[in-house]
């Protein structure tokens, strides 16, 4: 499979992801040609090789005559849907606008037939945007992963007046996205860079494991403390995942699983330990892969608890709103996480007092652990007034006969 990884470390916008395609091998006389079915008029796009903090770049400029002119929705689907572009492309930049149009809708308390595009309705801003999507087409990409967005911080000027960073309608766009931020205070992302990110692509993490054949550095316009410069990676994506350096025997032989993960962390030193129980135990129920407790040392040594929960990068927005509202915290940490797991499955078994689940955990042919469900064993010894550890070793048995394993 064809994939492209998205480097986000300074951010994404429009023209860096259209200079990243260019820098990474996309002809631009191709992308003009192709440009050229819309049917767009007094408009000029060139490349600009620049450097930033020492790597070299593509600046796309797009430069046009029109003036402020503020487009609705139907007004840019009829331009795509008119040109003589390709069918897959025509849907893709249709799709994208939409976002965009629903983002927007949902900010200013309107709906998407309605919004006046300002910024984004303009004929460099679909330019970029159908630029992208001929660029990503013409490279052959069939996936797009991509690391944690970094934003920026502070306040822009927009049409409506001074508003914060990230933009309303690009953090609306961003929505379930890995993001951060650090002192750069400065715009990074743009809704033009978020409504194609988020188009396109789904898994957020650390590079999947892939050949890589093109790089591409597309450049933002401002100078930074860090390179502005969106890092586009192309390449096929390997059949088998790769594990690091000095793990590779151990994980073919365990059968290894790997995935990535999101890991949500809250320092808390002010809340009633008696919560922690129901915290736990909600974060579970809500679909948490693992929620734990650390005792630290805060600052004036004051004794506190970092909460961490591992989730799926879909649940995001889910977990950080849970957290923020069940607990005394102010603010979350996350950051992505490579997770390896032994395959495993659950298994019900008979015993003389019912059923019970046991856990088994395959390592190739063999059965690595056979281990029953606590609750399940707790149920039992309660309702049996047994001995719990009796029950457990019971379950196991039944466990270990379910699989055709010999007892000692």
């Amino acid at each position: 499979m064809r994939i492209a990884y998205f480097d986000c470390f300074a951010g994404i916008s429009g023209d860096m992801t259209l200079g990243a395609l260019v820098d990474a091998g996309l002809s631009i006389e191709v992308l003009k040609s192709e440009l050229e079915k819309l049917h767009l008029h007094d408009y000029e796009i060139r490349q600009e090789k620049v450097i930033k903090l020492g790597i070299t770049g593509t600046k796309i400029h797009v430069t046009c005559q029109e003036g402020h002119i503020h487009r609705h929705l139907q007004d840019i689907v009829r331009i795509i849907e008119d040109s003589e572009l390709v069918k897959e492309v025509k849907e893709k930049a249709v799709a994208i606008f939409r976002r965009l149009a629903e983002a927007e809708a949902k900010v200013h308390g309107t709906t998407p037939e309605q919004v006046h595009f300002h910024e984004v309705g303009a004929v460099d801003a679909i330019v970029d945007i159908v630029g992208a999507v001929i660029g990503l087409y013409q490279l052959g990409i069939e996936k797009v992963y991509a690391s944690a967005v970094h934003t920026g911080k502070g306040f822009t000027q927009a049409a409506h007046g001074t508003i914060p960073i990230p933009a309303p309608a690009t953090l609306e766009l961003l929505r379930g996205i890995p993001v951060y931020t650090q002192d750069i205070p400065f715009e990074l992302v743009t809704p033009t860079g978020a409504a194609i990110l988020s188009a396109y692509c789904g898994d957020y993490g650390e590079m999947p494991v892939m050949e890589v054949e093109k790089i591409g550095y597309g450049a933002g316009e401002r100078d930074l403390s860090i390179p502005n410069l969106l890092r586009v990676m192309i390449g096929e994506r390997s059949a088998q995942e790769i594990p690091p350096q000095g793990e590779a025997r151990f994980l073919d032989t365990y059968s290894i699983q790997v995935g990535q993960a999101l890991m949500l962390e809250a320092n808390i030193d002010d809340m009633n330990p008696e919560f922690y129980d129901y915290l736990i135990q909600k974060c579970l129920k809500e679909g948490a892969m693992d929620v734990f407790l650390q005792p630290i040392q805060m600052k004036k040594n004051r004794p506190a608890v970092t909460l961490s929960a591992q989730i799926h990068p879909t649940q995001l927005e889910k977990f950080t709103t849970l957290i923020l509202k069940e607990t005394t915290t102010i603010g979350v940490r996350v950051y992505p996480v490579t997770k390896y797991m032994l395959p495993y499955q659950v298994i019900t078994v008979n015993t003389p007092w019912g059923k019970a689940k046991v856990k088994i955990v395959q390592v190739g042919e063999e059965y690595k652990t056979i281990s029953p469900e606590y609750e399940d064993c707790r149920r039992i010894a309660e309702a049996e007034n047994l001995p719990l550890k009796d029950v457990y070793e019971e379950v196991k048995k039944q466990g270990l006969k379910l699989v055709n394993l010999n007892v000692n």
